[in-house]
């Protein structure tokens, strides 16, 4: 298929004013990017490689970023000394349109849309024009047909009879024959195709399925920055200058920008584009510009929050509480109430439970806002602060790992069937799955092995997935979360949890005497703590949870829709690479580094680089 792409870039932004007084509103950055890359990058995944993009205002912003841009030698530009309107852009870049097929994308728009399926529906058929369209009620102009055809436009061209309104995505493919229909000078698009429609040609339009936003105002702003950190399995994004150690947050922040914060510093739901600023002060629900505040208009609805492995779901309330919800309560519901009850009352901090209905599958827990360890560590953070924040953490670590049990019973046990089905788990999802390797009988008797020694390790009451993820920060203080999986199993399973987590590296100068502070605060509380047994533990343990959270990674990716987790493969095998390395598993040893070979071969590593 012969493809060009067409950005229209040359607008003024006056929604988005003070912004686009300073930044061509097609570069508003979205999580460090700007959108203009974001749009150039799913065109040429899409196949398209020449691409050219009008200019107007602040135009030489445009130029720099395009000069900078990897992909620069694929652009063409067309400066317009007077703006020319969506219809005399286009042909204003006749000569570079002309004699094929092409693709206009307005330069504001931020979605999801697959190109590829859209280029495929236009080409069955080859009308004139093929408009992506969704169901926009506040802009719901297009008159459409049956069969999906525009046969009008509100204030151009009103048939009396028709199937249905849309909105125009600001997304279209055309062919060559429709820069007729163009006029230069000022002019849009929309003239163009009533003048199409009128000398009998055919406009199909095809729905828009999945996420779109016109980034033109605060709101569409805002919106589409959410957007991405969800889809990312994120609640916030730093600039990686920027120093958040005073900073407090909510909701969904995006710091933009090299900024700094005043302690006692407070954003809720906020972006912020402050380059090279001291922020002071408390702000919610809008974007910070430099020394302005935009207020954004949030609708306030019954929100699903958390982005972790779960299923089960958890809503906000309005009253300092979060639902969490199960469509069908199993085991770990009923354990998820019980374990809860048991570790608050044993002095563990967990958030309190205000009430359950078990026919439900409905808990009320005590809302402890948004922030995890994981998310805490983001952005340029001092390594004292750090260390103090894990040291909390491992406090209550050493609580859980201490803590009397009167009836155990109550708890499952972390015996060798259950780390032998951890094994069985990354054989079928990681191995053969994800790296298409077939286990061997001999490998199969290497983990029986590692899994007798696992067993063999004294056991005591352990969260099973303490991880960043799973402690959330209030006001300083870490709470455990998602322990329905609590088990008497070795506690080095939950330090290698923490210590070596996939989801954050830590400093191992920083790891290290973590560890150490684990291991004196552990002898402290109790006495008969074997320290050196213990440290032993670590080569066989450290393996056994790295291979459970590949085959997690895999499963939730692919498996329940959260492809999100696969970005944290690479680290977890990077750690498996340096563990199989001092234990005298031959077999093993040399599967992890097959798996590293294949995921280079698939381009693993370059995606998620």
């Amino acid at each position: 298929m012969n493809l060009k792409a067409f950005i229209l870039c040359a607008g003024f932004g006056k929604r988005l004013k003070p912004i686009t007084e300073k930044i061509p509103k097609p570069l508003i950055p979205i999580l460090g990017k700007p959108l203009l890359e974001r749009i150039i990058k799913k065109i040429n995944r899409a196949g398209i490689k020449e691409i050219a993009i009008n200019l107007h205002h602040l135009g030489e912003k445009i130029i720099k970023f395009i000069e900078d841009f990897p992909l620069n030698e694929r652009v063409e530009i067309f400066y317009e000394k007077e703006i020319l309107g969506t219809g005399g852009a286009l042909k204003n870049a006749e000569t570079f349109l002309k004699g094929s097929t092409f693709l206009v994308h307005n330069g504001d728009i931020f979605s999801d849309v697959d190109l590829k399926e859209f280029i495929s529906f236009h080409f069955k058929e080859r009308p004139i024009a093929t408009l992506l369209i969704l169901d926009n009620p506040e802009e719901n102009r297009l008159f459409l047909d049956e069969e999906g055809n525009l046969i009008g436009v509100e204030g151009y061209v009103e048939p009396e009879r028709y199937f249905k309104k849309m909105g125009f995505s600001g997304l279209a493919l055309y062919e060559p024959e429709f820069l007729n229909f163009l006029e230069r000078g000022f002019s849009s698009v929309v003239s163009s195709w009533i003048e199409a429609l009128k000398a009998g040609f055919t406009i199909k339009t095809y729905p828009l399925i999945g996420f779109w936003m016109d980034c033109g105002s605060p709101e569409g702003y805002f919106k589409a920055v959410k957007n991405c950190l969800k889809n990312s399995g994120e609640t916030a994004y730093f600039h990686p200058t920027a120093n958040c150690d005073n900073l407090e947050f909510q909701g969904y922040i995006s710091i933009e920008t090299e900024t700094s914060f005043e302690r006692g510093s407070f954003l809720k739901n906020v972006i912020v584009i402050a380059e090279k600023k001291k922020i002071s002060g408390s702000f919610a629900e809008g974007i910070l510009f430099e020394d302005t505040f935009i207020p954004v208009n949030l609708e306030r609805t019954l929100e699903e929050i958390g982005s972790g492995g779960s299923d089960r779901k958890f809503f906000r309330l309005f009253n300092g509480s979060v639902l969490m919800k199960e469509e069908n309560p199993s085991q770990d519901f009923e354990r998820t109430y019980q374990y809860g009850l048991f570790l608050r009352k044993g002095g563990i901090n967990v958030p309190e439970i205000k009430g359950a209905d078990f026919e439900r599958g409905e808990i009320l827990f005590e809302d402890l806002g948004d922030i995890s360890l994981y998310t805490w560590l983001k952005g340029k953070r001092n390594k004292t602060k750090i260390l103090e924040m894990y040291k909390r953490v491992l406090e209550e670590m050493v609580k859980l790992h201490t803590l009397k049990i009167e009836n155990p019973e109550i708890f499952r046990v972390f015996d060798f069937e259950h780390f032998r089905w951890e094994t069985r788990y990354f054989t079928e999802k990681f191995l053969e799955f994800l790296c298409e390797i077939k286990a061997s009988k001999e490998l199969e008797r290497e983990f029986d092995e590692l899994a007798r020694i696992c067993d063999s390790f004294p056991k005591n009451l352990l969260h099973r997935d303490f991880q960043s993820q799973n402690v959330m920060i209030k006001d300083g203080t870490p709470y455990l979360i998602d322990f329905q999986g609590a088990r008497l199993g070795p506690s080095g399973y939950d330090v290698s949890s923490l210590l070596w987590d996939p989801y954050y590296r830590l400093d191992e100068e920083i790891r290290k005497e973590l560890l150490e502070f684990y291991l004196k605060r552990r002898r402290e509380t109790e006495p008969s703590f074997e320290k050196e047994l213990f440290i032993e533990s670590f080569k066989y343990l450290r393996i056994q949870r790295h291979l459970q959270a590949l085959a997690a990674y895999v499963n939730l990716s692919y498996f329940k829709g959260k492809g999100y987790f696969l970005k944290f493969i690479p680290q977890g095998l990077s750690y498996l690479e340096e563990e199989v390395k001092e234990i005298e598993y031959p077999l093993l040893r040399e599967l992890i580094f097959a798996c590293r070979e294949r995921l280079l071969e698939k381009g693993f590593y370059e995606k998620f680089s």
